[in-house]
């Protein structure tokens, strides 16, 4: 939301971001105060349900972004899916970050097609802070170091990560791996933790501000992801893409239109998959080289930010008859 917010305001929009994960009844009264001609939802579910009765009390238009959680996990829950749906179908307009899950959504309700819009993701970081993170883990420039950037979910499967590179190990590689985000469900935490205090290369920096992120990025050698499904373009995906960071994904839908096998990235299905798939990257240096660099050039075709916030301008302009919305 901060990448999109920057760069509405640089096109000349007014916006305010309100969190929804907890609602306060001063977020509440910054939202209704602010009056907005649009309100903007990101995640149907844990946004959407508070975004669509702000829209109702203030009679103003809701666009909703959904997330690969909304259609893969939300919309096949008995109780959640029709939560979903209400705010969906109650939305004046819904975006989405790729085909794939557009097609997901209009075949659980395909009256929903009409109003979805597809918007690819931008990349964007704030000016950056220097940070020896090698240094503060006390890991040499020589041993491998792979790096899951992702809050501690079960979704994002960070106990596949762990136990892939304990395989790697085994294969006789030295490698670390580092887990950056937040720790949003307890009882995973509890898993991972007791985990990686078994071990001396498994570490946990913590959510780490953005204007630190780069330097996480670049002290890694390979770049994960093992979700167990994704919304189409997984923020850490892009980000390591365009700052030449091999990336190494699982291999569900959500990820197969970003990461190319053997062309921009490289799949795994299991910890196994993931071991050897790593091994490739570390021992091929000229492999790793081509798949940096194809998906350097893609993602700066693809994922311009300007571009990006364009076209949700775009969207808005269809309810709002001005360029300059006042978008929340």
């Amino acid at each position: 939301m901060r990448r999109i917010s920057t760069h509405l305001e640089k096109l000349g929009a007014n916006v305010q971001i309100v969190t929804t994960q907890p609602l306060t009844e001063e977020s509440l009264l910054r939202a209704m105060t602010f009056r907005p001609e649009i309100v903007h939802a990101f995640h149907a579910l844990k946004a959407g349900v508070v975004a669509l009765e702000i829209a109702k009390k203030l009679s103003v238009p809701l666009v909703v972004t959904i997330t690969g959680t909304d259609v893969h996990s939300d919309l096949h829950h008995p109780e959640r899916r029709e939560i979903v749906l209400r705010v969906l179908r109650s939305a004046n307009a819904i975006t989405t970050f790729a085909p794939a899950i557009a097609d997901e959504l209009a075949a659980v309700d395909i009256s929903l097609a009409a109003k979805t819009h597809i918007i690819p993701q931008g990349v964007w970081f704030p000016p950056q802070e220097s940070w020896d993170v090698r240094k503060h883990l006390g890991i040499s420039a020589f041993v491998p170091l792979l790096l899951l950037p992702a809050n501690i979910r079960k979704v994002k499967r960070p106990m596949l990560a762990f136990e892939g590179v304990g395989l790697l190990r085994k294969r006789g590689f030295d490698a670390h791996i580092l887990f950056v985000g937040e720790i949003l469900e307890a009882e995973e935490w509890e898993r991972l933790k007791a985990a990686i205090e078994k071990c001396q290369w498994a570490h946990y920096l913590g959510s780490v501000p953005m204007e630190r992120m780069v330097s996480v990025y670049l002290a890694a050698g390979i770049v994960l992801n093992t979700s167990e499904h994704e919304g189409g373009m997984a923020n850490a995906l892009l980000e390591a893409m365009w700052l030449r960071r091999p990336v190494l994904a699982s291999a569900v839908a959500g990820n197969l239109s970003l990461v190319r096998h053997e062309e921009t990235g490289l799949l795994f299905s299991d910890a196994g998959e993931l071991a050897k798939q790593a091994e490739k990257l570390l021992a091929d240096a000229n492999l790793s080289e081509r798949l940096v660099q194809n998906a350097y050039d893609w993602v700066h075709r693809n994922c311009d930010p300007i571009k990006e916030a364009q076209s949700y301008l775009e969207v808005y302009s269809g309810f709002v008859g001005q360029i300059h919305e006042r978008v929340m």
